[in-house]
């Protein structure tokens, strides 16, 4: 197998590896916590606003209580470990940690975490500046997470520099090389199975359709994968892993698969390579001064709310 495979196949990368495990415990740690908040104060929050004051766990949960408070507190740092990301770019030794790529993914879990912790440390209660930063920092949060998508759909290379054309052209060619070779699939499933269409069709797509057309092809991966593993192993392969969703247990098939995989989403990113890079710019252009104007108000909400003391604002 060429050398790009092995070194296009990340998901077997040693630091890909650790970088995986280190986000999926982050993610798993902030959903957690966020659960434990929702179901511990959720007869609370669900209260009139009337009402609340008469609750026993008021005096915890409000803006200013023991955890409303701390909850400020930390959304405010989620606040600063979000622009890491765009301070990196700025400061030396920050850009000498991890990669692009590596920062975006914790970029974009404090970022949907954070609108979160604020709405538990306003108790739902959006109102004056505060109400405007939340609703700000949501449109933030929610197109970063479109973002982070976009960025994915741009190739790159191990040290998360754009790869040039010929490079895609030459991990595609290697790709289909092995594909031509092996024996398991005929020509006509994989072609089923890779569902892409034409160079010249994906030209004339706009770059909303384009974009349209890369999330219907990554939702309707699992199940072209999973009708190969069916063709290669019949009707037992397809009971013993969930029609085919999970792994059949034959190395030569899954091996086969992920090459399938990688040759698939290689294709798709460079047919619609303008486009997302298009709309990836553009994203910027709208994401930037969204992020400002909430860095903004946030500040704003917290110099005044330390000015008047945390009973003021409606922090009762």
């Amino acid at each position: 197998m060429s050398t790009f495979i092995q070194t296009g196949a990340l998901r077997s990368h040693s630091g890909e590896v650790g970088h995986r495990f280190r986000v999926t415990i982050v993610a798993s740690a902030a959903a957690i916590f966020l659960l434990s908040i929702a179901i511990y104060g959720a007869s609370y929050y669900i209260l009139p606003l009337d009402q609340r004051p008469y609750s026993d766990k008021h005096a915890l949960l409000r803006p200013s209580g023991t955890i409303g408070l701390k909850l400020g507190i930390l959304g405010t740092i989620l606040f600063f470990i979000i622009f890491l990301y765009a301070l990196r770019k700025v400061i030396p030794w920050l850009g000498r940690i991890g990669t692009a790529r590596h920062w975006m993914d914790f970029h974009v879990i404090a970022g949907v975490s954070a609108p979160v912790v604020i709405a538990f440390h306003a108790s739902f209660k959006f109102q004056g500046i505060a109400g405007v930063a939340f609703w700000i920092m949501l449109a933030v949060a929610l197109s970063g997470v479109v973002g982070r998508y976009l960025y994915a759909q741009i190739p790159r290379s191990l040290n998360a520099a754009e790869m040039s054309l010929g490079e895609l052209h030459a991990g595609e060619q290697a790709l289909a090389e092995f594909l031509l070779v092996q024996s398991v699939f005929t020509e006509e499933q994989l072609r089923r199975a890779l569902n892409l269409i034409s160079p010249d069709r994906a030209k004339r797509m706009g770059p909303l359709g384009a974009i349209v057309r890369l999330m219907l092809l990554d939702l309707g991966m699992p199940i072209r994968m999973a009708r190969l593993r069916r063709s290669a192993g019949g009707a037992s392969v397809g009971f013993g892993s969930l029609g085919g969703l999970l792994t059949s247990g034959n190395p030569e098939v899954e091996e086969i698969i992920s090459i399938v995989r990688q040759k698939a989403a290689l294709t798709k990113r460079v047919l619609f390579l303008d486009q997302t890079r298009r709309v990836f710019h553009l994203w910027h252009v709208i994401h930037r001064p969204f992020s400002y104007a909430f860095a903004l108000l946030a500040v704003l909400h917290i110099v005044v709310v330390m000015g008047l003391g945390f009973g003021g604002l409606g922090m009762r």
